[in-house]
């Protein structure tokens, strides 16, 4: 298969390190006292090396670059600066690229800011996560509700004019009043992007084990739809637009990165843990599918393995036409702009409602998905119902689907 190489890509780079993980989270993240930040650093850039020297990558230019974790904000300002010097060396860079990095409240001062702002970074996403000093305890988070106030008028100062905020929902004994508390003391601060989302109890992570011992008190779910409601309301009216099912921003101030993942383009994860894809063909007119793959999980493991072969991977697969098609529309229907029929149609050699003969029809006439200007888009109605219709397009039913609220797969 050859790759589509008329398309930029975009570049995720994982910082898996924390100084405390908190008990909600399953991502490749560990707790360390101590960050091996030189020896992580050169087995990222050796995996970068290796990359860049494959067909499928070598020659295309980087439409986005995001540090993510982890805490990426615990690395020094000229360590970012040497990995977006690396990367500016073995691929062309586009003029308009999203440099983003992730921030811990507590993590940054203005020295380091202003640090991180010298080195090309020029996009901010900070995890506050809630302004309630009882809330952020009951999520492990460390940092307090000033912190984030202060992380984002130092970001000001240090010259960051693209600034995200983070908020979680659903959290352990919030109301309604709490989360609406949250939302104006975010807005108040004017981020130019806002991502919201509901608390998720993953396997594996304390806050599984507590609920299903029965001692953490979740949100009723209808408390939580309430929730999502609220944020409907209360973001439009002062300026910022829903684009994704999570995510609001301001006018041109979406979420390249994020926005490349969405739209099923081409993406290289370099670190512990990433995540890559690229979509091939066989031959013009073919249909596109992905080949994906996933490094190593342990930093130990990845530093030595990355070191010494360029590369680190733990699997790869090529997904089939069936599940490439299910993939484009999972990712695709979380936009509020939904998947353009004639891409879908140009990808797969087939329509929308071919590869789903039933139910794009039953969505369309419960007005939970609708066409406009030749997409496929999710109504107000489909976005709190997100998840049931994404599992009856992946497991199709004999029956009529039942619709409940998204807010129930909070718990999983």
């Amino acid at each position: 298969m050859t790759a589509v190489r008329d398309e930029s890509f975009a570049l995720y780079l994982h910082i898996p390190f924390c100084y405390h993980k908190c008990p909600y989270c399953d991502f490749n993240t560990y707790a360390v006292t101590t960050i091996p930040e030189r020896e992580y650093t050169s087995a990222l850039l050796a995996e970068l090396d290796y990359r860049a020297s494959l067909p499928e990558w070598s020659g295309r230019a980087v439409s986005s670059m995001y540090f993510g974790g982890g805490t990426p904000s615990l690395l020094q300002p000229q360590t970012i600066l040497k990995i977006i010097a690396a990367v500016s060396s073995r691929f062309p860079i586009e003029d308009s690229i999203e440099i983003s990095l992730e921030a811990n409240p507590g993590t940054v001062s203005l020295e380091s800011l202003h640090g991180y702002r010298e080195a090309g970074v020029n996009r901010l996403s900070i995890g506050a996560q809630s302004f309630s000093a009882e809330l952020l305890k009951k999520l492990g988070r460390i940092h307090l509700p000033a912190q984030t106030e202060e992380a984002v008028m130092n970001a000001r100062s240090s010259g960051f004019r693209n600034l995200s905020l983070d908020l979680m929902y659903g959290i352990p004994d919030q109301d309604l009043k709490a989360f609406e508390e949250d939302v104006s003391i975010a807005l108040k601060l004017a981020p130019e992007h806002l991502s919201l989302y509901s608390l998720t109890i993953e396997k594996g992570t304390p806050f599984f084990a507590s609920f299903k011992k029965g001692q953490l008190k979740i949100p009723h779910d209808d408390v939580v739809a309430d929730m999502m409601e609220s944020i409907q309301h209360a973001l439009p009216a002062r300026g910022y637009a829903r684009y994704e099912v999570s995510n609001f921003s301001q006018p041109h101030r979406q979420a390249l990165h994020n926005l490349a993942y969405w739209n099923s383009r081409d993406y290289m994860g370099l670190g512990a843990g990433a995540h890559s894809a690229v979509y091939l063909t066989e031959e013009e007119g073919a249909p596109l599918l992905p080949v994906r793959w996933s490094n190593v999980a342990l930093p130990n493991r990845y530093i030595r393995d990355a070191s010494a072969q360029g590369h680190a991977e733990a699997w790869r697969d090529a997904l089939d036409l069936k599940a490439a098609i299910f993939d484009f529309i999972y990712l695709g229907l979380r936009k509020t702009a939904g998947i353009s029929l004639l891409e879908f149609t140009q990808r797969f050699g087939q329509t929308v409602y071919e590869a789903y003969p039933a139910q794009i029809e039953v969505f369309a006439e419960q007005k939970l998905l609708a066409v406009n200007d030749g997409a496929l888009a999710l109504t107000p109605a489909g976005m709190m119902v997100l998840d049931s219709i994404l599992e009856d397009l992946n497991e199709p039913r004999t029956s009529k689907p039942h619709l409940h609220p998204s807010p129930e797969a909070h718990v999983s």
